[in-house]
């Protein structure tokens, strides 16, 4: 094996090794990386209908960012585009996620900035509570958590590897189409040598999500070379697998082609260039009070406190291309910053700005199909598990197992970075991404995402596992119309998992038909919606949905008397209008909003909740009435 890869110093992973032979680690104890939740495909119908969303804006992409390299400068919320009103709840979203029984994490900071102004710093809770797992400390030894707080970010790690071997793309040391085995030819094994750079970084390389390095293999080399040898779960560029793997791969490509050990070139390459000074792999012992504690490990026989907790990256020297950075949230919104600049922070010049765009667009869309996950080169996209109501197409960064997490919005220029230690005392309590959620939706609403117009009429879809409706009965023309239900409607739903069905019955409820039809909104494409069926982001759009009233499900006898519309029967009679908003057990975004209801025939109104009194006939059930 290269000398430069071997020659890391290992003193952790041999006190790691010594332990090993007399005490067996438990099969649990390991971090895993930090995937998504896992959650079946969706319904082969709600993938069918997923509007498509992605044409019709007439800008350039959101991450062609030709910026002016700013700085970030604190500012108040309203100076960049924020509720100052509504970005005061997140104090108390991170209180109530202290507050959980049992806590989702022991301290928190939070740092949100926008137009390169950060509007609000927060920390609470203990950066060191726990004595153990089951005993607290006394209040006098712990450390409160602060919003300079040093904290172990994990996977986020995997970003500085991403930008790495970027960087080393844009100076021609490698492509991204090479395969690795022509960098570390030991990677070829067990046929693997046409597994691309591209593949790695986009976790469709085949490989495992995990193996044991720490207790399987005596030393550094030995791990390093079961990393390197590790025989594919699946065929390359056919599945996504999110997996440690193939950034511990990547790290070990970026130092021989520096010739510079990971942290070295991290250190020299990025985080010194941006003045990211509080940003470091194996941060000193005199640091030890600033950082956050996180698990406390029966095998290792005390609480992780100073060191990385991932423990195959402890075994490797607390050096991998997975994990091992720490970080403050003042010093990750500087990188955040940096990829909103263009790849450029000040004078500083990280990454050409089409590179960022590079990593910041999705390559795997079609090996994950409509609902799956999202990568870049390196960045995880279109999240919802985390960024909620931040999620769209472009929005991207990473979470960390340890309770950390960057999201950044390019739409809104808007950086929410939330670092905890969910793992401290133990990882069997971790829930952080609800309050990640919680943290992520606060912000979108102080952007104003949901537009005024549909503020005052109905929402549903800010829950879990539920189903909502929202029912009107009309009489429609028995003979010669051609009635269209029109919506004010704003949807912003996790793609094919959360579901907003538009429908008419015409037997009081016995059966629904789907409602075809389309939504329009100002200099934007048309968006069709065949089946009835609204998912996905949205667009950040207002729209003004058009449904004929017509029965376009193909079924028979539906009892409708009168003339056809396009080939399908019109809605006749007493017909009842439902709007039908699911969503599954976990994950959600800013929901469906619906403003103004009419059904119209030509020009005769025959519903429109803009009147008092046809407003007072509609039936929510689920769905929350602003008026």
């Amino acid at each position: 094996m290269d000398h430069r890869i071997t020659r890391r110093t290992g003193l952790t992973a041999t006190a790691l090794a010594a332990t090993t032979a007399a005490v067996g680690l438990p099969a649990a104890a390991f971090a895993a990386g930090d995937p998504a939740p896992y959650k079946r495909s969706p319904a082969a119908e709600s993938a069918r209908s997923a509007p498509s969303w992605r044409r019709g804006e007439p800008h350039r992409h959101p991450w062609d960012r030709r910026g002016s390299g700013k700085t970030l400068r604190e500012a108040q919320p309203g100076a960049v585009s924020l509720d100052a009103e509504t970005l005061e709840e997140l104090p108390g979203i991170i209180r109530a996620g202290l507050e959980f029984d049992p806590p989702r994490f022991a301290g928190a900071s939070v740092l949100i900035a926008s137009q390169a102004g950060i509007a609000l710093e927060h920390a609470d809770g203990y950066a060191l509570r726990w004595k153990d797992a089951s005993e607290e400390l006394p209040e006098d030894q712990r450390i409160p958590a602060r919003t300079d707080t040093i904290y172990d970010l994990a996977s986020i790690s995997k970003i500085f590897t991403a930008t790495a071997v970027m960087q080393l793309v844009e100076q021609g040391e490698l492509a991204l189409d090479d395969t690795v085995s022509s960098y570390l030819p030991r990677f070829a094994e067990n046929g693997k040598g046409r597994v691309t750079v591209q593949q790695l970084l986009t976790h469709v390389g085949g490989l495992p999500a995990f193996i044991n390095l720490y207790s399987a293999y005596p030393d550094v080399p030995s791990r390093l070379d079961a990393v390197l040898t590790v025989a594919p779960k699946t065929p390359a560029g056919t599945e996504y697998v999110y997996s440690d793997l193939g950034l511990i791969t990547l790290g070990l490509v970026v130092e021989k082609l520096s010739g510079q050990t990971l942290d070295a070139y991290v250190r020299e390459h990025i985080t010194e260039p941006l003045g990211m000074h509080e940003t470091m792999y194996n941060p000193p012992a005199e640091l030890r009070d600033r950082i956050a504690a996180t698990e406390y490990v029966e095998y290792y026989g005390y609480l992780v406190h100073g060191h990385v907790h991932d423990e195959n990256a402890y075994s490797l020297g607390g050096v991998a291309g997975h994990a091992g950075v720490f970080s403050t949230a003042r010093d990750l919104a500087v990188l955040g910053q940096m990829f909103l600049g263009g790849g450029r922070y000040g004078n500083a010049r990280i990454l050409k700005a089409e590179t960022v765009q590079d990593m910041y667009t999705d390559r795997i869309a079609e090996i994950t199909g409509v609902g799956g996950a999202r990568r870049g080169l390196g960045p995880e996209l279109e999240a919802w598990f985390y960024h909620a109501g931040l999620t769209s197409p472009y929005s991207g960064a990473h979470t960390g197992f340890t309770g950390t997490s960057l999201v950044i919005d390019p739409l809104t220029d808007t950086i929410v970075i939330m670092l905890a230690n969910s793992v401290h005392p133990t990882r069997e309590w971790s829930s952080t991404s609800a309050t990640r959620r919680e943290v992520s939706t606060c912000v979108a609403h102080a952007l104003g995402l949901v537009p005024e117009g549909v503020r005052s009429g109905w929402r549903a879809g800010q829950e879990d596992g539920t189903t909502a409706t929202l029912t009107a009965a009309v009489d429609l023309p028995t003979a010669g119309g051609a009635p269209e239900l029109r919506l004010d409607l704003f949807s912003h739903l996790e793609t094919a998992y959360d579901m907003l069905a538009v429908e008419a019955s015409q037997d009081q409820g016995s059966t629904w038909i789907p409602l075809a039809g389309t939504l329009e909104a100002k200099h934007q494409e048309s968006v069709a919606v065949p089946d009835g069926q609204i998912t996905g982001w949205g667009r950040r759009q207002l729209w003004n949905g058009v449904f004929p009233l017509v029965d376009s499900s193909g079924s028979a006898g539906s009892g409708s008397d009168g003339p056809e519309s396009g080939g399908s029967p019109v809605l006749s009679g007493e017909v009842q209008i439902r709007l039908a908003m699911t969503t599954d057990t976990a994950t959600r975004g800013l929901g469906a909003w619906v403003g103004r209801i009419q059904v119209a025939d030509g020009r005769d109104t025959l519903l429109d909740t803009d009147r008092a009194a046809d407003r007072e006939q509609i039936v929510a059930d689920g769905w929350v009435d602003a008026g």
